[in-house]
């Protein structure tokens, strides 16, 4: 089951990354209590949880970030983690189109991630930098910064995009 996450959910979200993303865990545990605490960046209603018999097996949230040259705010989709006994069973794969739909009804054109193109290209999303959005110095790979248009009629924001500060650590 997917669904928003709640106060209740916090004590359990942190350890959901710690556990799936391995040596970095600490590191995106400590981004998810920090982007949690930053009321400019973090939305309650684009937090999503993955539960199974009742246990939080998995998470996402989407934050805003900028523009570098206007200042325009985006949002982005990060982190995403699921507990690896759990996951190839939809958890992810539900995580990612409950943002995708909640951050389309909040009327935002776009989303943006960096993550791995082949398992992120299946949900609509496409290389940023064709779009005019540039990657943030701290992107690794071009190829991994990549942008879900979700209004095709928007004008999407041009520029080099810049991460919030908890993303910068």
């Amino acid at each position: 089951m997917i669904r928003l996450a709640r106060d209740d959910d916090w004590p359990a979200i942190p350890g959901v990354h710690r556990i799936a993303f391995g040596d970095h865990g600490d590191d995106v545990a400590r981004l998810v209590v920090e982007l949690r605490e930053r009321a400019d960046l973090y939305m309650p209603e684009l937090s999503f949880v993955a539960e199974e018999d009742g246990i939080v097996v998995g998470h996402a949230m989407n934050t805003w970030n900028w523009i570098d040259e206007t200042g325009e705010r985006v949002l982005q989709f990060s982190p995403l983690g699921v507990l690896p006994a759990y996951q190839r069973r939809g958890h992810g794969s539900g995580l990612v189109r409950a943002s995708l739909e909640a951050v389309r009804a909040t009327g935002e054109p776009m989303l943006i991630l960096e993550g791995n193109p082949a398992y992120y290209g299946r949900f609509g999303f496409v290389r940023a930098d064709e779009l005019g959005l540039l990657p943030p110095p701290e992107c690794l790979h071009d190829s991994a910064f990549q942008v879900a248009v979700l209004d095709p009629d928007a004008t999407l924001p041009q520029g080099r995009v810049v991460y919030s500060e908890p993303f910068r650590h």
